[in-house]
């Protein structure tokens, strides 16, 4: 009987691992593919005005791609070691720790750069720089502390609920 719960948890194991391995890879190919999605540069006209926010835009993308390149790596390493690694439950919970709080990062990296993607996607078809709502002029002031904002502070604000 005992026996049997031993090789039922072991299947559990196995299964959750391979439940974790196929989790990181979904999340690091939605980054990747985000990425991807902006190799061909094109021959745009940008604002003189939006240039250094494109510029900063860009350099945060590429920022964000080497952090999500370093934390799959790490990862998967982690994932080998607990593996192939015995220990008490306290070594494979810190690890399992370690490791659903490097998805999470993926993750919020993922959701970055896609709004990074979506403004500079902005910048190049001349829309950036005006709320999506009231279609007014977001202020330079607030394009500059979120590169990426989509509406005006009274825009936000409402939707925001504040």
């Amino acid at each position: 009987m005992a026996g049997s719960k031993k090789k039922t948890h072991k299947q559990k194991a196995v299964a959750k691992k391979t439940f974790k391995k196929d989790a990181i890879k979904k999340i690091s190919q939605k980054a990747l593919r985000v990425i991807s999605a902006r190799v061909i540069p094109k021959k745009i006209r940008v604002k003189t005005i939006f240039k250094p926010l494109l510029a900063k835009l860009q350099r945060r993308r590429e920022e964000i791609t080497g952090q999500v390149n370093h934390i799959e790596q790490d990862l998967r390493d982690d994932i080998e070691d607990n593996q192939n690694m015995p220990g008490d439950s306290a070594d494979h919970g810190s690890g399992e720790l370690n490791q659903n709080l490097s998805v999470t990062l993926m993750e919020n990296d993922r959701v970055e750069l896609e709004r990074i993607e979506r403004a500079i996607s902005r910048i190049e078809n001349g829309s950036y720089g005006k709320c999506e709502n009231c279609e007014k002029a977001i202020p330079m002031s607030r394009l500059k502390a979120i590169p990426w904002a989509t509406r005006c502070i009274i825009c936000q604000s409402r939707t925001e609920g504040v």
